[in-house]
């Protein structure tokens, strides 16, 4: 019977078992990703093993498996001989679906004074180095059962405030950052599994790769954009200039934003004529015009949810002016604003005095009309102007998405499809009442012609009933999140966090007003200007309070080949610091050098040789024309392999967008490239990201002599 508490109670409680058993099934999947990552021997000879889940005997509770984000689990990641925490010994284990593939045991209560047990640090366990050296794929694999201290200090870290991890090639930045992820997700379950936390990755690649790292983890309450695809339904598809980008990215953009909006809202100055159907026309001047400017903006509300404001006050002073021609009317006044309202003469006035205006289009005009351009920044220099100019059926580009994100802000939503859709709702409530309340009639019949002699039902409403017969949004809190611009997250994560602009930090503090943030990268890889960078000077103007974190350990670059790699760095800051490789590697690196006109095949042969004597990936990265005579080289799986496509073993892309990859060997084309000083530093930069994307193999092809 329809209204029973206890049916009420009943979906109540379906809806919260569907949730618990859905999110419990996601986390039984992880057992394909290996269920079992170790266990620790206490001094009290307690055993705990720890899995990527937590899992108890159903029938005594008897805890079989403990979750690796739980208290308890934490000197599985953190304990040494020197601090051993109460644990005498670990065991490590690495599987693959079902099947036990290494055990690792390591006894931690040993003699200190013994030699032997001296010459590498925490980072040197066997588990650690199989993982290493185990061959790439199209996925990132997770670092749950090979956490080192350092990383683990991270992961645990508190939820508030803005945490800068500044970490070399290969140091586990964004591993660690998708681990802090999975903590915290666990750690405040009932705060963040509604509110969700977005993860901003460099380019749809690299989020393609990282993209099982969560779900293996058992995790699902996570977006992941890229600065181009921040704002739902609008796309970054095109380039342009760094200086361009630059200029984009400074917070000084948003006076000019704002400039852009106010001079279409009534302009004070002339005079306006309507010329209302059968009337005389009116002249509305300055002076009218600028009061219903003022009543338009009082309050601050955002220009397009300010047009009905606007546009009562505007026919206000029409009425005025009517009374004032022809004497007070004796129809009602809401009858005359109607009827005023309307006259195409003022619907056009309307939309000629406060247009509303879509963000995407206003970015078009903004950077498609020099007038426009000039009346938004007045002081622009000739150079600056001429690089923002381009032709209105431009694509946007991933800098011009923050001012998109901006202008939506200070346009706020039209306000015809929300008062459209209110009607239809409107309209639909009624529709559902009357049905609910004819349901209800119906009852009462039934229940007039019975001896009533059962329980009494309890008081229903035809708006309950109404509303327990609504859809219901089936989506979860990320489904809801990635369609909603005005989501607040819990926590954002940024990878590369280097390449982040001013504006695109405004941005993202707008989806995080608390700014529980984990920023991740490296300042030695900063490639968007040639300008230097530092992170106070990134954060210090948006984030009064924030703290930072080194990892100082690169776990991917052999020492073979960071040792290459640094000679490049060294050649633009010597006094840079470079994480210490983990492993030195068993491969040197090779290079060829090769007339320039020769770059792109001798590339291609390379990739060739590095196919056959790697099992796992491989990646080519070089300058985009190189890379064009490459893919022609290497037929149609090099095609498939560029940067916005996938291959089993072969990815091929430039440095930027190589960013945040890795690959088992590399073949890195090289140009000739003059002394630094000649040649920009971020063109360095670059070679210095190309050259730290392998974890075996790296080959060098250039035409002149740079490396060496």
């Amino acid at each position: 019977m329809l209204g029973r508490p206890s049916d009420e109670m009943n979906l109540t409680e379906r809806d919260a078992l569907v949730a618990h058993h859905s999110q419990r099934l996601q986390g039984l999947r992880t057992a394909s990703y290996g269920l079992l990552l170790g266990g620790v021997e206490t001094d009290a000879g307690e055993r705990f093993r720890i899995g990527r889940i937590g899992l108890s005997d159903p029938d005594d509770g008897e805890r079989l498996l403990v979750d690796w984000r739980a208290p308890v689990a934490r000197p599985f990641y953190t304990a040494t001989p020197l601090h051993r925490e109460g644990v005498k010994a670990r065991r490590r284990i690495s599987s693959t679906d079902r099947t036990v593939t290494g055990v690792y045991d390591e006894p931690l209560l040993i003699d200190l004074d013994d030699p032997a047990v001296h010459g590498g640090g925490d980072h040197r366990d066997g588990a650690l180095l199989a993982a290493l050296d185990r061959p790439r794929t199209q996925h990132m694999s997770d670092i749950v059962g090979t956490i080192q201290r350092e990383q683990d200090a991270i992961i645990r870290g508190p939820l508030a405030g803005t945490l800068v991890v500044q970490g070399g090639p290969g140091t586990g930045k964004t591993a660690v950052a998708l681990q802090r992820a999975a903590y915290l997700l666990y750690e405040h379950r009932n705060r963040l599994a509604k509110s969700v936390v977005l993860i901003v990755g460099p380019n749809r690649r690299f989020l393609e790769y990282i993209s099982q790292v969560l779900p293996s983890l058992g995790e699902d309450s996570a977006v992941l954009v890229t600065p181009g695809t921040l704002v739902p339904g609008v796309t970054a598809t095109a380039t342009e200039s760094a200086t361009a980008s630059e200029f984009k990215g400074r917070l000084e953009v948003v006076a000019g934003l704002k400039r852009v909006v106010s001079v279409v809202e009534v302009p004070n100055e002339g005079v306006r004529m309507l010329r209302p159907a059968g009337l005389k026309p009116m002249a509305l001047d300055g002076q009218l015009l600028h009061r219903v400017r003022t009543r338009g903006r009082s309050g601050g509300t955002p220009h397009n949810a300010a047009r009905p404001k606007f546009e009562r006050a505007l026919l206000t002073e029409i009425l005025r002016l009517e009374d004032a021609e022809h004497g007070t009317s004796a129809m009602e006044d809401s009858e005359r604003r109607a009827d005023w309202a309307e006259d195409p003469a003022v619907q056009e006035l309307f939309d000629e005095l406060w247009p509303l205006l879509d963000p995407v289009e206003v970015v078009r005009d903004l950077f498609s009309d020099p007038a426009r351009l000039d009346a938004a920044f007045p002081s622009l220099a000739p150079s600056m102007r001429a690089a923002l100019l381009r032709p209105r059926e431009h694509g946007l580009t991933a800098a011009d998405i923050p001012l998109v994100d901006e202008l939506a802000e200070l346009l706020g939503d039209d306000p015809r499809p929300a008062a459209a859709a209110a009607a239809r709702a409107r309209a639909d409530r009624a529709t559902d009442l009357a049905y609910a309340q004819g349901v209800l009639d119906m009852v009462d019949d039934i229940d007039g012609d019975e001896d009533r002699l059962a329980a009494p039902v309890s008081i229903v409403t035809a708006a309950t009933l109404a509303d327990r017969q609504s859809s219901r949004d089936g989506r979860t809190p990320s489904e809801r999140a990635m369609w909603d611009r005005e989501w607040v997250y819990g926590h954002v994560i940024v990878d590369e966090a280097q390449e982040t602009s001013p504006m695109l930090l405004r941005a993202l503090i707008r989806r995080c007003p608390t700014r529980s943030m984990t920023l991740v990268g490296d300042a030695n890889q900063y490639t968007a200007t040639d300008a230097p960078f530092t992170w106070a000077g990134l954060l210090d103007p948006q984030v009064p309070r924030w703290s930072r974190t080194d990892l100082t350990v690169n776990y991917r670059t052999p020492g073979r080949i960071m040792r290459v790699a640094t000679d490049v760095l060294r050649r633009i800051d010597p006094g840079a610091a470079v994480p210490t490789s983990a492993r030195d590697g068993d491969h040197e690196p090779r290079v060829f050098r090769v007339a320039a006109e020769r770059l792109g095949e001798a590339a291609a042969r390379a990739t060739v040789e590095a196919l056959e004597v790697s099992d796992g990936t491989v990646g080519v990265i070089g300058p985009l024309g190189v890379l064009g005579v490459v893919r022609d080289l290497l037929g149609p799986e090099a095609a498939k392999a560029s940067a916005g496509g996938a291959s089993d073993r072969l990815w091929v892309g430039t440095p930027d967008d190589a960013k945040g990859l890795e690959f088992d060997a590399v073949v890195v084309a090289v140009p000739s490239m003059p002394a630094p000083g000649v040649v920009s530093s971020a063109t360095w930069k670059r070679l210095y990201v190309a050259l730290t994307r392998p974890t075996q193999r790296l080959t060098v092809v250039e035409a002149g002599d740079i490396v060496g």
